[in-house]
């Protein structure tokens, strides 16, 4: 009798795996949002912050 043979017979009843659920399908939820008028204005440009871009500092 060899070493494994005493593993074999030797197995722990309480060393099963257990079977896990399934794991989730990720999804995402698409929503159509409307479009206001607030969307679509030119956002405030601050005077010096602007000139600044244009012609540099």
């Amino acid at each position: 009798m060899s070493t494994s043979d005493d593993q074999k017979q030797a197995v722990d009843p309480r060393a099963k795996w257990r079977t896990l659920p399934p794991e989730p399908v990720p999804s995402t939820e698409q929503a159509h949002v409307e479009g206001s008028a607030s969307d679509y204005t030119v956002p405030n440009v601050d005077p010096g912050q602007d000139f600044t871009r244009l012609y540099g500092g």
